[in-house]
C-alpha cells in the first residue's frame, strides 16, 4: 500500500518537482537529487506514521530540501573561496618552516638536550617529569620523596638553567 501511494506520486509529481528544482538550483543534476531525495523522504515519512495530505507533505518536504541547498550553498560560498588568478596560487605561503628555520630549531633542541645533560639528576628528573609527562607537584613530590617545595624549586632551578643555555649564543 505505501510503496503504491508514493509510486503514484512519483508518476504524478515527478516532473512538477523537478521543474520546481531545476528553476531553484538551475542545474539538473542538482535537481534530480533534490527530486530523489524529496520521494526518498516522503517513503521514509510514511513507514513512521500516517501522511494525511501525501501530495502536500511532498511539496513542502520539496520546499525544505531547497532551502536547505541554499543554505548550504551560502555556508560553502563563504568559506570557500574560487581561484580568479592561477599564478595567485604559487604566492600562497607554506606551512613548513623554511630550511633557515629548521636549521635553527634543530641547533636550539641540541641546545636544550646539552643544557638537560648538564642538570643535576633529581632537578633533570623533575622537569621532564612536570613538562613532559605533565605529572602534577605534589604527585611528583610523592614520587621522588620530596616536599612538593623542593619539587618547585627544583622546576625553577632546571627552566633557568635551560633557559641560560639557550641564551648563550645569541650573546656570542
Amino acid at each position: 500500500m505505501l510503496g503504491t501511494l508514493v509510486q503514484e506520486l512519483q508518476q504524478t509529481e515527478e516532473g512538477r518537482l523537478r521543474r520546481f528544482f531545476q528553476r531553484r538550483f538551475r542545474n539538473r543534476a542538482d535537481a534530480a537529487d533534490a527530486t530523489q531525495e524529496t520521494f526518498l523522504r516522503l517513503l521514509a515519512s510514511a513507514q513512521r506514521s500516517l501522511i494525511e495530505n501525501p501530495q502536500a507533505y511532498l511539496f513542502r518536504t520539496a520546499r525544505n530540501i531547497a532551502v536547505d541547498q541554499e543554505r548550504l550553498q551560502q555556508r560553502r560560498a563563504q568559506v570557500e573561496c574560487p581561484i580568479t588568478d592561477e599564478k595567485a596560487v604559487l604566492n600562497i605561503p607554506c606551512d613548513a618552516p623554511s630550511p633557515e628555520m629548521a636549521l635553527i630549531d634543530k641547533e636550539r633542541l641540541h641546545l636544550f638536550e646539552q643544557a638537560l645533560i648538564g642538570l643535576p639528576e633529581r632537578p633533570r628528573k623533575v622537569l621532564l617529569l612536570r613538562r613532559i609527562e605533565g605529572w602534577s607537584y605534589p604527585a611528583i613530590a610523592q614520587h621522588l620523596g620530596v616536599s612538593p617545595n623542593t619539587v618547585y624549586n627544583d622546576v625553577r632551578l632546571a627552566m633557568g638553567h635551560c633557559m641560560t643555555a639557550m641564551e648563550r649564543p645569541k650573546r656570542g
